[in-house]
């Protein structure tokens, strides 16, 4: 599996009871992927299989590792899933997208480019856009980097397959603050 088509999706904490269940920290908006019989990547090439996921108290048990000595091996790896993978199991709402659509996305207000998408942090209820601020704009002495909300008064548009997201005017306000 290419490195590239691969996201992390959790990492496995401690192990739990004498079982193999490990505790599993999601890294992803999507718990419903961690369900009996749905592969993933360990160590970005071992794939690894869910016998059984407990969603209350998030603990996970996989296939071969049902003892507690063989469920130790994992504690503190990664979990990975292909692109294609993720598309097929988590189901998006109408404007809604992933991560990895939307990073190193080119930002645009109505006038000019603002720069590329280089993080997505979650903020509260909403996420804000790290922006990697375009090398035209930094020759006028504007910070290397700036956030924008992703609400709608500042996201107008996202075009995933171009890679390109369009801002209100407002947008290079911020920059100019920042």
């Amino acid at each position: 599996m290419n490195e590239k088509t691969l996201i992390q999706v959790a990492k496995l904490g401690r192990t739990v009871g004498l079982k193999g269940y490990i505790k599993l920290y999601n890294l992803s908006d999507f718990p419903t992927q961690f369900k009996k019989d749905n592969s993933f990547y360990i160590n970005k090439k071992e794939i690894i299989i869910i016998k059984d996921f407990n969603y209350y108290n998030s603990t996970i048990l996989f296939a071969g590792y049902e003892d507690l000595n063989k469920a130790k091996k994992l504690t503190n790896l990664i979990l990975y899933q292909s692109i294609e993978q993720t598309r097929k199991f988590c189901k998006l709402e109408k404007n809604e997208f992933f991560y990895f659509d939307i990073l190193e996305s080119e930002v645009y207000d109505d006038k000019q480019k603002l720069g590329n998408v280089c993080n997505i942090i979650k903020a509260g209820p909403s996420y804000l856009l790290e922006i990697q601020t375009d090398e035209k704009l930094l020759s006028k002495n504007y910070s290397k980097t700036f956030f924008i909300p992703y609400v709608d008064k500042y996201i107008q548009k996202v075009d995933i397959n171009k890679h390109q997201i369009f801002c209100s005017n407002e947008a290079i306000l911020i920059l100019e603050n920042s």
